[in-house]
Formats: C-alpha cells, sequence, structure tokens
C-alpha cells in the first residue's frame, strides 16, 4: 500500500472519529508525508516537512541541512539583537524554527497528491497539530556534528563570518517544557557558554502574549 493510499484511509478514520487526533496519529502523518516527498514532482520543495519527518523519528537530529540553517539563521538574529531581549524575538525564533513555513509545505503536498488538507487550513486544527508535533520533538536536539564536515562544514564556516558580540555560535536548539507551556532552548558557544530559553510561537499572531527570552547560565 502507497503512502497516499494508507492517508486517505487515515483520513477516513479521523472524519468517523469527529476530527479528534491522537498523538500517535501526528506521527504517521509526519511518516506517510516523508515517503510522499519521496515521489513529489519536486521534493526540494519540501524540505521543511522532510525535516520535521526526521526531527520526530530521530533521538537527535545533526545530519540536516535545514538544521544547520535553522541554527545560523537563529545566530544572526540573536547577533543583531544582543543587548535586546524584546518578545518579538522570541516570536522570530519561532518563524525560524518553521512553523508557517510546515504549514504552507503540506498544505501544497496533499494538494499535490489530493488529499485533504484540513488539519493544515484551520488555525483549532493547526494548533493541536503542532502541541501533538512538539510532543515528540521534546528534548530531541538538532545541533552541529562533533567534526563538521561537508555542507556543515560550510555553514559553520558562514557562522563563523557573521558579524557577533562575543564570538557567539548557536550550536543546539531543543524543545523543552517549561512551566506547563512548550519552549525552545538554544545552547550558545563563544566567549561564554550559555542557555537562551524562550516560548515556542504556536498561535503565530502578532498579537499573542510572548514573553521575553531567558538566558540561563
Amino acid at each position: 500500500m502507497k503512502a497516499k493510499d494508507r492517508l486517505f484511509e487515515w483520513f477516513q478514520k479521523i472524519e468517523i472519529a469527529n476530527g479528534r487526533m491522537d498523538r500517535e496519529d501526528i506521527c504517521f502523518l509526519m511518516v506517510q508525508a516523508r515517503h510522499l516527498i519521496e515521489s513529489a514532482k519536486s521534493p526540494s520543495s519540501y524540505r521543511m516537512v522532510a525535516f520535521y519527518a526526521d526531527w520526530t523519528v530521530h533521538s537527535a537530529l545533526d545530519r540536516s541541512v535545514v538544521c544547520y540553517e535553522v541554527l545560523k539563521e537563529i545566530t544572526r538574529v540573536l547577533a543583531d539583537n544582543f543587548t535586546n531581549t524584546r518578545p518579538d524575538i522570541t516570536r522570530e525564533i519561532s518563524r525560524i524554527i518553521g512553523f508557517p513555513i510546515l504549514r504552507d509545505e503540506l498544505r501544497k503536498l496533499f494538494t499535490e497528491y489530493g488529499l485533504p488538507t484540513v488539519i493544515f487550513d484551520y488555525q483549532e486544527n493547526w494548533n493541536s497539530f503542532i502541541s501533538f508535533l512538539l510532543w515528540f520533538i521534546e528534548n530531541q536536539p538538532i545541533r552541529f556534528p562533533n567534526k563538521p564536515t561537508g555542507k556543515s562544514k560550510l555553514i559553520r564556516k558562514e557562522i563563523e563570518e557573521i558579524q557577533k558580540p562575543h564570538n557567539m555560535i548557536v550550536e543546539a536548539l531543543a524543545i523543552v517544557r517549561h512551566k506547563s507551556s512548550y519552549h525552545w532552548k538554544i545552547a550558545i558557544s563563544g566567549d561564554k557558554h550559555y542557555f537562551i530559553m524562550g516560548q515556542v510561537d504556536i498561535a503565530e499572531s502578532s498579537d499573542a502574549f510572548l514573553t521575553p527570552p531567558v538566558i540561563i547560565k
């Protein structure tokens, strides 16, 4: 049975359950989405879907180009705003982690195969999807390999060339739970080693209240 057929059966089951999804459903969906990408017309159009599918099933991820690019972009944002820990930075890092892009790519992927997109179209469904996805990737860090080679070495060099204070580099990122909500936690290296933690922005709304990120030494 092909991934498309499995997903059609899955959507029928969800419809019978009045749209109710369980955590395990999200893992199934991401694995099947990964299979869809392999036979898609343009697999490179779904880089964020592939990234999250890999992140879902690995206890740590250090062999993904998207992973390295995420760490590079977070380094750039922190370098540009080093003296200003405003809530907007919390939202910006959530954006870099890729939820809006993931949503758009999933819509496009499922549309390509004639599959329903209701999970991604409605905000309430999407919030549930992301909450379950965060549960799966919690405490499964993305990071650079211990000895970067190839693309990881190249992107690492690009990070080193960014103008930034204290030679800071974002080495790793993990999703953690703090005070009953999900946060991203970033490991920083450089002249000093420390962590920065902030709320994950699920709502993707400029009106949502987010606390400023905090430094953990």
